[in-house]
């Protein structure tokens, strides 16, 4: 599974969305994006993403900060 624009976009804010991938590279890349998209596609309602990984699942947990 990868994490797509959607997926991260439709976090509501103040909420949060866990999301199991292949490997923890997978994980790693999501990340990346989810930092990424916080500049290239700012929302109103969303300061930033917070995420974490649980790398022995291949786990990544993508939250929306509130503003």
């Amino acid at each position: 599974m990868k994490v797509t624009k959607k997926d991260i976009l439709s976090i509501k804010a103040g909420s949060s969305k866990v999301m199991q991938l292949d490997s923890y590279k997978d994980c790693v890349n999501a990340r990346s994006y989810a930092y990424q998209l916080a500049f290239t596609d700012p929302r109103e309602d969303v300061e930033r993403y917070s995420i974490s990984i649980d790398k022995d699942k291949n786990q990544i947990t993508i939250e929306a900060i509130k503003k």
